[in-house]
């Protein structure tokens, strides 16, 4: 079991203190509340985030929680982060249940919640050949898939667009990219993302109990849409699209 969160802000608060909330938020739902992670094998029950800051991605995990459920993961999480501070940034994801995935490089990260087919995964693979050569269960396959698109592309939410249609199955994933640091993208496949809005920041989760009643007023990206939120200097702005990109809200 797990969960999934993503905060983007222009205030100046720390992305990953933000993020560590919203997985302490997770860990306190029941079971009934919380969707299956898709993270690297030997890991679930793990927690991990991701922020974007100083040109890179700075990444951190703890876990596995064993005994207690999910929070002691998180526990683990904050006592590494207490050993390792991650670089100060205001754009982040997390994942509770698994670890985020990186591509080779390290310049692409995703965390994944739900169930990816095993079948559509095994031809994701085996298009994108040894790109994918060692990734670190799902979650890094997506990202090393994100990171080809992203090199043809150019853009960030049109490559987590071109992967998502070659994915089957019931999840949700939330996605960072070095070369955009002040970008969040989530795609919805059968699993919700919830979107809130509120004092400068956009908080991202797949339960909206991760934020209690902090996150504002909230929009469910559903179906096949997608989520695309930006910081732009002193604000942060949002969209959801359908599959073919067109803005369905605000």
């Amino acid at each position: 079991m797990g969960g999934i969160v993503g905060y983007a802000g222009a205030g100046g608060q720390s992305a990953e203190d933000v993020l560590l909330r919203g997985l302490e938020g997770l860990g306190r739902l029941g079971p009934g509340r919380l969707g299956e992670p898709v993270g690297a094998e030997g890991l679930a029950g793990s927690a991990g985030v991701v922020v974007s800051a100083d040109g890179g991605l700075g990444a951190a995990w703890g876990g596995p929680g064993g005994p207690g459920g999910l929070s002691p993961a998180v526990k683990r999480l904050r006592e590494e982060l207490e050993r390792r501070p991650l670089p100060a940034g205001m754009c982040g994801i997390g994942g509770l249940g698994g670890v985020p995935g990186l591509d080779g490089a390290g310049r692409v990260a995703v965390v994944l919640v739900g169930a990816v087919d095993a079948r559509a995964l095994a031809g994701a693979r085996a298009a994108a050949a040894g790109a994918v050569a060692g990734a670190a269960g799902d979650a890094g396959v997506v990202a090393r898939l994100v990171a080809e698109a992203f090199s043809s592309c150019g853009e960030l939410v049109e490559a987590v667009r071109q992967v998502r249609g070659v994915l089957a199955g019931g999840f949700a994933a939330l996605v960072v990219h070095a070369d955009e640091p002040d970008t969040v993208v989530g795609a919805a496949a059968g699993v919700p993302l919830v979107v809130g809005a509120a004092d400068g920041a956009v908080r991202l989760a797949s339960d909206a109990g991760a934020w209690g009643d902090g996150a504002g007023e909230s929009v469910v990206v559903k179906g096949d849409q997608m989520v695309l939120v930006r910081r732009e200097f002193d604000e942060v702005r949002w969209e959801i699209t359908d599959g073919w990109g067109v803005v369905v809200a605000p």
